[in-house]
């Protein structure tokens, strides 16, 4: 096949990527360095709206509540999706259907879980009222996110113990080795760069979240995570020039995580 007809093959791809990926983000970097006035006409004001993000206390609130709910995120989501994968790991149909179980949350969207379980905290009318409280909002969107996502990496771990040669695991039970000692001694460290893409993964989303915080949480300030932040200053206090700049901060701050850690395995071979 000639270069040309290989192109033709990336090219509806490339087309998507650069309408609905490349486009719009050139338009927020863009407007980051604009302020859009009352009469809709645009200035610019070049690093304006960055200086200011570095010192406002609101963002630095809520990138810290990005940071906690991504550790509090690892047990729920991380940690439980790799239990869940040692417990249900084999064939049967008994594990089969517990395993579709467990994932079924992942298909439901993320607005009606949010609807649902903020009606069962809800002050007053809820089943569990004020686990939404200023000190455990965020301990319970993430068991809540624990519930909805965990079934992913439920997936993604038993898709690396797939991989994991049965010969080793019979060459550990032959010594001696009882189910978890295989587990922890042999299935764990081979599930090591599997590992690494579910803690990637879990960092991307704990940074990009957003629905969870903006049904459960519409009017707790101090629970801001900078993607309602952003939300917030272009739809209720109509600054999108400002709105612009948190976007590729975040962007920025996401992509240079992975790039760091892309360039330390790269180091390591």
């Amino acid at each position: 096949m000639t270069p040309r007809g290989r192109l033709l093959f990336f090219l509806p791809a490339l087309v998507v990527l650069g309408v609905f990926v490349l486009v719009p983000a050139g338009q927020t970097l863009v407007g980051s360095f604009h302020r859009v006035g009352p009469d809709g006409a645009s200035e610019y004001v070049g690093g304006l709206y960055y200086r200011y993000a570095a010192t406002d206390p609101e963002l630095h609130r809520a990138f810290a509540n990005n940071v906690v709910y991504f550790l509090l995120t690892l047990p729920f989501e991380v940690g439980a999706g790799l239990l869940l994968a040692l417990a249900l790991e084999g064939r049967g149909r008994a594990r089969a259907l517990l395993r579709l179980c467990f994932f079924a949350p992942v298909a439901l969207s993320m607005v009606v879980v949010g609807l649902v379980f903020g009606f069962l905290f809800k002050d007053g009318v809820g089943v569990f009222p004020g686990l939404l409280a200023e000190g455990r909002a965020l301990l319970t969107i993430s068991l809540v996110s624990g519930w909805a996502f965990a079934g992913v990496y439920m997936v993604i771990f038993l898709a690396g113990l797939s991989a994991i040669p049965r010969e080793v695991e019979e060459a550990a039970r032959l010594d001696g080795a009882g189910a978890w000692q295989v587990a922890w001694h042999v299935k764990l460290p081979l599930l090591r760069r599997t590992t690494g893409v579910a803690l990637l993964l879990c960092f991307v989303g704990a940074f990009r979240a957003f629905d969870l915080f903006w049904v459960m949480l519409p009017n707790q300030e101090h629970t801001s995570v900078v993607a309602t932040l952003l939300v917030r200053e272009v739809l209720q206090f109509d600054d999108p020039g400002y709105g612009s700049a948190l976007a590729v901060l975040l962007s920025g701050f996401v992509l240079g995580v992975l790039g760091l850690v892309q360039a330390v395995r790269g180091t390591r071979g």
